[in-house]
């Protein structure tokens, strides 16, 4: 299973899509509240600025996450 896109959206959340056609609600905010290296994404433009190649998520060298942390915090959208 692999990354195929990832949208930016309010309230610090990110909407991943997967090549298995899941879709995941990730909430960064504990990960900003938790680890000081990603106090630096409360910057709405850089959050907004996410990337992503194969099985990670990323914005600059410290303020990354994997697919596996990713599946196991985040949160399944139902297709409708």
């Amino acid at each position: 299973m692999k990354l195929i896109n990832v949208e930016p959206k309010d309230n610090y959340v990110l909407r991943v899509y997967l090549d298995d056609d899941s879709v995941v609600d990730f909430d960064v905010r504990a990960e900003l509240e938790r680890i000081p290296c990603y106090k630096s994404l409360y910057d709405q433009a850089l959050f907004k600025a996410v990337k992503f190649k194969n099985k990670r998520i990323y914005w600059d060298d410290h303020c990354d996450f994997h697919l596996d942390q990713i599946l196991d915090r985040g949160h399944p959208v139902s297709h409708t």
